[in-house]
């Protein structure tokens, strides 16, 4: 039996016997502990610079899971886009995300991470000059990744004046 086997086998019984250990007193799981499933956040921050527009999402699986796919060519970008009633636009489409394994209180994962800054006048979706009008914008993320199929997760969206 090689040696990942057996790393893999003993994690598998130490995780039974801490989840054993732990019993009914654990508080239920967050929705980035499912595995395979992907979450993501939006914040968007006006500095002097322009803003920063900060991309969060993660992958819920083991560590093990997710330093393979950062070491084999997982990929993940993150593009803005201006939700309107009829159609929603890209806005701007950021470089390669940062990909890196996380561990948390609700388990391990693939993190994802894109924090550009940019000129705000990139987020004015609607391209109003009318004081009133808001602009709504969302992220999305998508990720390639070695035995996965293609992900994208909408992140929520931020309201503000671009």
């Amino acid at each position: 039996m090689s040696a990942v086997k057996r790393i893999a086998r003993l994690a598998a019984a130490l995780g039974v016997a801490t989840a054993l250990g732990v019993g009914l007193a654990a508080t239920p799981a967050q929705a980035d502990d499912i595995p395979g499933v992907l979450t993501a956040r939006l914040t968007i921050t006006k500095e002097a610079a322009g803003c920063r527009v900060l991309t969060f999402g993660k992958v819920g699986m083991t560590q093990a899971q997710a330093q393979y796919l950062v070491d084999n060519g997982a990929r993940a970008q993150v593009e803005i886009w201006g939700e309107e009633a009829v159609y929603d636009n890209r806005l701007y489409r950021a470089g390669d995300a940062q990909l890196s394994v996380g561990s948390d209180r609700n388990g391990g994962g693939l993190i994802i991470l894109s924090v550009p800054t940019i000129r705000c006048s990139l987020l004015d979706e609607d391209d109003s000059s009318f004081e009133g009008a808001g602009d709504e914008v969302y992220a999305k993320v998508i990720l390639t990744a070695p035995g996965y199929s293609r992900m994208t997760k909408r992140t929520n969206t931020v309201h503000g004046r671009y």
